[in-house]
């Protein structure tokens, strides 16, 4: 193919580590969306996460979805600590057209900035939310020394900033980035992510969920972040309605008790179920089932679970802090809250009572993903701009 850029794609976790979260996902339908157009990409990584997995080779490359992967051994130490992925990059950098680099506030990153830098290759960060607003609020002293000594001079020296939402983008202004500043959203593979009716039957079947119940929704790691507190609060005065709350997703900082608890404050126990972390081929039946997915985050730099669920035809209802809202309101697929739980009983209330409010959604969400978020759309724009970041075209 012309223009075939070898692509190396440099993160501390990938698939399948998915208890990490959305990146993992995003970055491997990345990496092999742009393989399926043609381009060489390779993968250094860590094998944080996949001790489950004493068949993976370490420290030599696998083929993974038609993607080169080389998992390197995580060692003892703060943070992924991974020195065979540090030493490849400083080995490998110059072999490459490109360098993408997920991982800010990562001391595996440092490395592949400075291995690029040095042998001019040009290389592309993801910050992924991690300089948005609710990251410099955790740990703000800590960061911002760290800033200073390290991951300033890995963002100066970046050729290009990729930001996953307008909103992204404009959380990181003020730090003013030189780098070429592109918006790509994260792309779902659209053949996979599809509705599963008749597996959502036997699903709620397996949940004492009647065809009845209203389920509420929400996939994701259950941690302070997403804001979660806010549900309990909502959905208390929707008591005499016919709902059910379905929380899936491994407990991070100790919210899971923490609902727990303020259900059970409430009187709604009965009402909630709590379901770990599954793999993205068992949440298609369990999208499809639910009426409602709810994200009502403090901060979401894009927020994959809302494209997930409305590629399976499930609507949503999400607060204006997700990455996404803007989109989600301009496209008329779903409902986008600030965060005060008296707006959420009341736009829950409504559509447990008029669910009819909720076909159109159904309907037009499907085009509305397929047309901006496939895999195949969202892989050919970012080689797009790899081949401007690399040619120096920015027009």
């Amino acid at each position: 193919m012309q223009n075939q850029l070898k692509i190396l794609h440099y993160i501390p976790v990938y698939a399948p580590a998915w208890q990490f979260g959305g990146p993992v996902l995003s970055v491997s339908q990345l990496c092999e969306g742009l393989a399926t157009i043609g381009h060489e990409v390779e993968v250094f990584t860590s094998n944080a996460g996949l001790n489950n997995q004493p068949e993976l080779p370490l420290n030599q490359p696998v083929m993974r979805n038609g993607v080169k992967v080389t998992y390197f051994q995580q060692e003892p130490g703060m943070g992924i600590h991974c020195p065979g992925m540090e030493q490849a990059v400083i080995a490998r950098a110059r072999e490459f057209d490109i360098i993408h680099i997920t991982g800010v506030w990562q001391r595996t990153s440092g490395a592949a900035c400075k291995a690029a830098k040095h042998q001019g290759v040009p290389y592309v960060v993801s910050p992924r939310g991690a300089l948005g607003p609710y990251s410099w609020q955790q740990k703000t002293a800590k960061k911002i020394l760290y800033y200073l000594w390290q991951e300033r001079f890995n963002m100066t020296n970046a050729a290009g900033i990729h930001y996953t939402s307008k909103q992204e983008l404009q959380e990181c202004l003020w730090l003013k980035l030189p780098g070429k500043s592109f918006i790509i959203p994260n792309g779902l593979n659209t053949e996979f992510w599809q509705p599963a009716l008749e597996e959502a039957k036997i699903w709620r079947k397996s949940q004492n969920l009647s065809e009845d119940d209203f389920v509420l929704l929400n996939v994701g790691r259950l941690h302070h972040k997403k804001g979660l507190d806010l549900l309990p609060q909502a959905l208390a005065p929707l008591r005499n309605l016919n709902w059910r709350m379905v929380f899936v997703g491994g407990d991070d900082d100790g919210t899971k008790a923490k609902l727990q608890q303020q259900f059970q404050a409430a009187n709604l126990s009965d009402r909630v179920i709590f379901i770990e972390r599954c793999e993205p081929k068992k949440l298609l039946a369990i999208y499809s089932a639910a009426n409602l997915f709810v994200l009502p985050s403090r901060h979401e730099n894009f927020g994959n679970v809302v494209v997930e669920s409305l590629a399976c035809g499930c609507p949503v209802l999400i607060s204006d802090k997700v990455g996404l809202h803007d989109e989600v309101a301009e496209g008329g697929v779903g409902w986008v809250r600030s965060r005060v739980a008296s707006e959420w009983t009341e736009a829950i209330g409504e559509l447990i009572q008029f669910p009819s409010k909720m076909q159109t959604i159904k309907f037009k969400s499907r085009g509305w993903i397929e047309n901006l978020f496939s895999i195949e759309k969202t892989s050919l724009h970012t080689a797009n701009y790899y081949i401007k970041i690399k040619d120096k075209n920015y027009a």
